[in-house]
């Protein structure tokens, strides 16, 4: 994903400029990253600042404080605070944010994209590319070529739709299925799940066997993996109480009744 085109890199840039007012906020959990990106930013002329507070509501007082023309934010702040909300809180008050990233993630850097972010620059990026994404900043301009946004955008509405598909998958299956499945994505084989539930073995390969043809794939493993890829193993699990108290009669409904999945 391209930050900003070639003829935005290879230059100096650490050019005399005169300094200007405390206008860029950086927003970074690893402190040593943030003050690199700060002494950076000021080696190049400009004024920055480190935003991050203890917490989200904290962090935003801080930028409020420092009144940044662009934020550099981290899209990883770790579980304490939401780089997301942070973004919406500046979009709302129409300033604008260039998110950092070490991840690979291109799903997770197009949601931001959607969400307001103008630009991503990886971490690993050079001291040229940052500055000239500052620098296109300060001066107005895209700071993301419109094919790239569109691409990265068109990316997020593929990938949802896969899911939404996906979900109607799963929602095929019976109750018992539901629960069998579950137990193997949690790493259990079929002979545990029998002892588990007290039933034969030709019982939980039945149900296994109507899971994988389903599912359109040929083992457990695969099986597996689709339900935690597919975001449904997470909603079944933090819906559940607890699987190993489930009880052993008949099968009543199917998944969608049961756990109101969602496509």
């Amino acid at each position: 994903m391209r930050v900003v085109d070639g003829s935005h890199r290879g230059g100096n840039p650490f050019v005399e400029r005169p300094r200007q007012r405390a206008q860029i906020a950086v927003i970074d959990d690893h402190v040593l990253v943030g003050r690199l990106v700060v002494g950076l930013l000021e080696r190049a002329g400009y004024t920055a600042s480190l935003a991050l507070g203890e917490t989200t509501e904290s962090t935003w007082e801080n930028v409020q404080a420092i009144d940044p023309e662009l934020i550099l934010l981290d899209f990883d702040l770790g579980p304490s605070q939401s780089s997301f909300e942070i973004l919406q809180r500046a979009v709302d008050a129409g300033l604008t944010i260039a998110g950092f990233t070490g991840s690979g993630d291109k799903i997770e850097q197009a949601r931001y994209l959607e969400a307001g972010a103008a630009a991503i620059v990886p971490k690993d990026s050079g001291p040229s590319d940052l500055v000239a994404v500052v620098e296109l900043a300060l001066a107005g301009h895209e700071l993301m070529a419109p094919s790239d946004r569109h691409a990265a955008l068109t990316k997020l509405r593929k990938h949802r739709e896969a899911r939404r598909r996906s979900a109607a998958i799963f929602e095929t299956l019976t109750q018992r299925e539901a629960e069998t499945l579950t137990l193997i994505a949690e790493g259990y084989g079929a002979s545990e799940i029998a002892e588990l539930w007290k039933v034969a073995m030709a019982t939980v390969r039945s149900h296994i066997r109507s899971i994988l043809a389903k599912l359109g794939v040929s083992s457990q493993l695969q099986a597996a993996a689709m339900a935690r890829d597919s975001g449904w193993y997470d909603r079944i699990a933090s819906s559940r109480s607890s699987i190993l108290t489930m009880p052993t009669h008949g099968e009543t409904g199917t998944i969608a009744g049961r756990s109101g999945s969602q496509g």
